[in-house]
């Protein structure tokens, strides 16, 4: 019997997790929920779209389990927070047709494409999310962080709140410092201080506040 569970989220990104779990997963998806300010009862979704404020009182957690499907790392991690505090139970997808070994370690709530390949030894904390990226042995992901198309060697770190753009290559035993940002194309080859911002011409910006980070760079 398939177990139900509710996605956050409305747009593209909420659709393809819906899809995801749907179809390879043993969860049937039930409802969706958005936070009440963005909340549009004419929107026309597959499934119920319910208030988040009423979403415990609809599918109480005892019976349903949530998963956020949101892009922006800040807002990912400011929904997780409340959902655990409502009691959800946040499962991760790993898809089936990704490649990985049987040590992955995955925390709640993160979502690993079909695209991705992984490594021995790889750890990826809660709230994470990977699209079609390679990741080395013995790499480590923290927490509400996000990799799209991105590639590292073996031993790296990714700090918190981290985004890994397009075809961004990290290189092995190299620390990424929290709230980063490596943008498209980018090669690094060093360690890299907290709050940074490296583009693809070689240029970086330090000590952005976080905030700005997520409203500006992780939408």
């Amino acid at each position: 019997m398939r177990k139900n569970i509710i996605v956050y989220g409305i747009g593209k990104y909420a659709e393809y997790v819906s899809y995801a779990f749907q179809e390879d997963s043993g969860y049937e998806v039930v409802a969706y929920t958005i936070e009440d300010h963005l909340y549009d009862p004419h929107l026309q979704l597959k499934k119920p779209l319910v208030q988040f404020s009423k979403i415990h009182q609809n599918f109480p957690p005892e019976e349903n389990s949530l998963f956020i499907a949101v892009g922006n790392n800040q807002i990912r991690n400011r929904i997780f927070k409340m959902a655990v505090e409502l009691g959800y139970t946040l499962p991760s997808y790993i898809s089936s047709q990704c490649r990985k070994w049987n040590n992955l370690i995955v925390g709640r709530n993160t979502f690993i494409d079909e695209g991705c390949v992984l490594q021995p030894f790889v750890q990826i904390g809660d709230n994470c999310v990977l699209f079609t990226s390679n990741i080395g042995h013995h790499t480590k992901i923290c927490n509400h962080s996000l990799m799209s198309g991105a590639k590292t060697g073996g031993n790296v770190t990714i700090g918190e709140y981290s985004y890994i753009g397009l075809n961004a290559s990290i290189k092995q035993n190299t620390k990424i410092g929290e709230n980063s940002i490596i943008g498209m194309n980018c090669a690094i080859e060093k360690d890299t201080p907290k709050n940074s911002v490296f583009s693809n011409k070689g240029t970086v910006k330090r000590d952005i506040d976080s905030q700005v980070l997520g409203n500006r760079f992780l939408g």
